[in-house]
């Protein structure tokens, strides 16, 4: 005799609309890729078993695994768009743009740098991902990144030598860097991560130090003459880390595995 479980497993089926349906398994998704079991590799088997779903139901709405993940970025592209128009599109302070700039990209990373990091990873062994990720996180940013470079280079702001290639090598490192710190547990300290991106970006482009207020000021020398103690280190990538963490994404999707 049936148990009183799947009675309720099977009523939660025929209650369910399609867009329920589709926003379920996205919502298990990204509660799967957000979990901190990532040697669990994610299948259509184990995806659908926590939504209560049949297996079938995956394909009503996703070709494959790098399809869900196409929708995930899709979701995740507009938030990642509408960060940059602090500093991308500014006409204040360079520094004090790019420090909200970098803020704003910090809390996208914080929210959904799991989910990048996952996509990034899958895109390996998925060409049109490939491009879909690089073009959000990287190509996109790039031009709007030229634009204001080109802006401020007309008036004296940046020095006239600039590399053409230089926005987009700093949009890959920022991605790069975010899914180092913001994508992998253990987390990075995102106040470190916010000022090493200003401090980063403000020397490349503008060749200054920005102020950092977060920051002690550097020592004086004491009175018996052993000279200036040395200024604080710039926080390195790995800042606010505890240890190595394995790459969210890696072996999440089997590459020639049919579901």
């Amino acid at each position: 005799m049936p148990r009183a479980s799947e009675f309720a497993r099977v009523a939660r089926r025929r209650r369910r609309q399609p867009v329920e349906a589709e926003r379920e398994i996205l919502r298990a998704a990204t509660e799967m890729i957000g979990s901190a079991e990532t040697n669990v590799p994610i299948t259509v088997a184990a995806l659908m078993a926590r939504t209560g779903l049949g297996r079938s139901a995956f394909y009503a709405y996703f070709r494959d695994l790098p399809d869900l993940l196409r929708r995930l970025l899709h979701e995740i592209e507009g938030e990642l768009s509408a960060t940059s128009s602090a500093w991308f599109d500014g006409n204040g302070d360079p520094a004090e743009d790019c420090r909200r700039s970098a803020q704003t990209l910090v809390d996208v990373y914080q929210r959904h740098g799991l989910i990048l990091s996952a996509i990034a990873d899958a895109a390996a062994a998925d060409p049109d991902l490939a491009a879909r990720y690089q073009q959000a996180t990287v190509d996109g940013f790039a031009a709007a990144v030229a634009e204001r470079v080109d802006r401020e280079r007309t008036r004296g702001a940046v020095p006239g030598d600039q590399h053409p290639q230089s926005p987009r090598a700093l949009m890959a490192m920022t991605d790069t860097y975010l899914r180092e710190t913001l994508g992998r547990h253990p987390r990075a300290d995102p106040a470190v991560v916010v000022r090493t991106l200003t401090l980063v970006w403000s020397q490349a482009l503008y060749g200054r130090t920005p102020a950092d207020p977060a920051e002690p000021p550097t020592r004086t020398a004491t009175p018996d003459n052993s000279g200036p103690a040395a200024p604080d280190d710039v926080p390195a990538a790995r800042d606010g880390r505890i240890e190595a963490a394995r790459p969210v994404g890696a072996g999440l999707i089997p590459r020639r595995r049919n579901s």
